[in-house]
């Protein structure tokens, strides 16, 4: 099940990055095997908790970035961020205990601004794939981590 989870992550990637465009069957996909590793791996209780609280930080960060998007910079919220960034944010907070979410959240949009600032100036569109940069950050991540057994990312 994980290698179809890389193997996903490695779809959008790359639609995003020529496209910058995502067939949504792809997020659904991540969103349900994403989710049934999860919980596959922990309790049930303990799964809706943590996707609870996912949720819930997903919810804050969406009402910030539309304050900031509707005042500050004048726009509507899908102008400034795509709902496939959405999409793979909710593929985030259903596969991975709170913790692990922030870590990898708050690192792949880190990862995101850097490879974008890299290579901004080789991309025809001047917009950032963010959900692709995030999916490739999370491969590396579980790849890295299935080859050398490094963390539990399951681990409450």
């Amino acid at each position: 099940m994980i290698y179809l989870y890389l193997l996903l992550l490695l779809l959008i990637f790359f639609q995003d990055f020529r496209e910058r465009e995502v067939y949504a069957v792809l997020f659904y996909a991540l969103i349900f095997i994403g989710g049934y590793i999860f919980y596959t791996k922990t309790f049930f209780e303990l799964y809706l908790f943590s996707v609870g609280i996912n949720f819930v930080f997903l919810l804050l960060l969406s009402l910030c970035l539309w304050l900031y998007t509707r005042f500050k910079m004048k726009q509507s919220l899908f102008s400034a961020i795509g709902l496939g960034d959405f999409l793979f944010f909710i593929a985030l907070a259903v596969a991975f205990p709170l913790t692990t979410f922030l870590i990898i959240f708050i690192t792949s949009l880190l990862f995101s601004l850097l490879l974008f600032l890299v290579i901004k100036k080789k991309l025809k569109e001047k917009t950032v794939p963010l959900a692709g940069f995030q999916a490739i950050f999370l491969f590396l991540i579980l790849l890295l981590n299935l080859t050398f057994d490094i963390v539990n990312l399951y681990t409450v």
